[in-house]
């Protein structure tokens, strides 16, 4: 087994270590009206951890998300294993994570041309690869009550 890693997040106001080492699947399951939305987070060991957002509309997040919702979980996750071995939690400074729907990465960022010269439409701008969190029905960000 690979050393452990963690993600941070905010579960029902108070910091939360989530276990992210050997994750097989994320599955994110939205929720209409006033019905609990969930995230199941499932292991190689096959066990899992089953987060829940609040019932109401207003804090939980439709079924047109889950692919973001997962999307999310999954940066977090990749992040996670690039830490160092000897920083298992991440974020490490103490925060909690946020779920983002795209990491922000240089790498992605096409370069600007020399001084004076066109850069092409189709090049996308820093701006459109910058990570955004992901929101909940009532356009506020995403947290979970419950983590089982």
């Amino acid at each position: 087994m690979a050393n452990a890693k963690f993600i941070r997040l905010l579960v029902g106001g108070v910091p939360t270590l989530i276990n992210v080492t050997d994750v097989t699947t994320v599955v994110a399951a939205g929720a209409a009206a006033a019905q609990a939305a969930t995230v199941t987070i499932s292991y190689a060991s096959g066990g899992n951890t089953v987060l829940t957002t609040g019932a109401t509309a207003a804090i939980n997040f439709l079924a047109a998300a889950n692919a973001v919702v997962s999307q999310a979980f999954w940066n977090l996750i990749a992040d996670s294993i690039t830490q160092p071995w000897n920083m298992p939690i991440l974020p490490a400074n103490g925060s909690s994570a946020v779920l983002m729907t795209a990491p922000v990465s240089a790498a992605v960022v096409a370069p600007v041309g020399p001084a004076g010269s066109p850069v092409p439409v189709s090049v996308p701008t820093f701006a459109s690869k910058q990570s955004s969190p992901v929101l909940n029905q009532g356009g506020t960000q995403l947290f979970f009550l419950t983590a089982v």
